[in-house]
């Protein structure tokens, strides 16, 4: 990433003095992540909520009750956060089954592995690249790794350089290396980080139509000195 001027430390103090202070919106436990993931499509904090709360009160989470459950059952269950509920379902299935029958029902003790292995068993699942590893790992307490919101890359490479990657992955890299110079290899400090751009990127900094006049610190953003 090209040289800033701004600090990533300022522009979060910046961001969590505007929206205050930020608590994740999903589960932070692996396997209950996992699930929750599949919980609404397309995937999004309120589809997958939906199907979340939808899925405990009708069938449970836990692997033996979704192992137990018909497919129209889930399916139903699921139906709340979106399409292909069907397919979902299959997939939240195959979760239940791997963890019960590779992992003895703890997927957490299971990733207490080096970390090169343990993203290796998370990006075997269904859905799960970088991002969702590096973000599992960090929230369950497992690495303080420098995660990103997966659909908020864009947020410090505009704020930073100016402009975003036309390659996610090397914008993705980018940004995890601005939060890994700057914020401390603490998880408390790498999930403030983590919280606080999905909000923004949520909030203003969208993809597409981002709500530059109203932003919080585009007087520090080289994205907006620019547009």
């Amino acid at each position: 990433m090209a040289q800033s001027r701004t600090s990533v430390l300022d522009v979060l103090a910046t961001l969590e003095q505007f929206y205050g202070l930020q608590e994740p919106s999903f589960p932070t436990a692996p396997y209950e992540f996992l699930v929750w993931w599949h919980c609404g499509y397309p995937a999004s904090d309120g589809a997958c909520e939906k199907g979340w709360k939808s899925l405990k009160e009708q069938v449970g989470i836990e692997p033996a009750r979704l192992l137990a459950a018909k497919p129209a059952q889930l399916a139903a269950a699921l139906r709340p956060g979106g399409m292909v509920p069907d397919l979902r379902a299959e997939r939240i299935k195959e979760i239940a089954k791997r963890v019960q029958d590779e992992f003895g029902s703890d997927l957490r003790a299971a990733l207490l592995v080096p970390r090169a292995k343990a993203r290796r068993i998370l990006k075997s699942f269904s859905g799960i690249a970088d991002p969702g590893a590096d973000r599992i790992l960090l929230f369950a307490g497992i690495a303080p790794l420098a995660a990103i919101p997966s659909n908020c890359v864009h947020v410090l490479t505009r704020i930073l350089q100016g402009s975003e990657g036309e390659n996610y992955s090397a914008s993705y890299r980018e940004a995890q290396r601005a939060i890994a110079a700057e914020v401390p290899e603490k998880f408390d400090a790498r999930v403030r980080a983590y919280v606080l751009l999905k909000k923004h990127g949520q909030e203003t900094c969208k993809r597409n139509n981002p709500r530059c006049e109203k932003c919080a610190i585009n007087a520090m953003c080289a994205y907006f000195a620019v547009s």
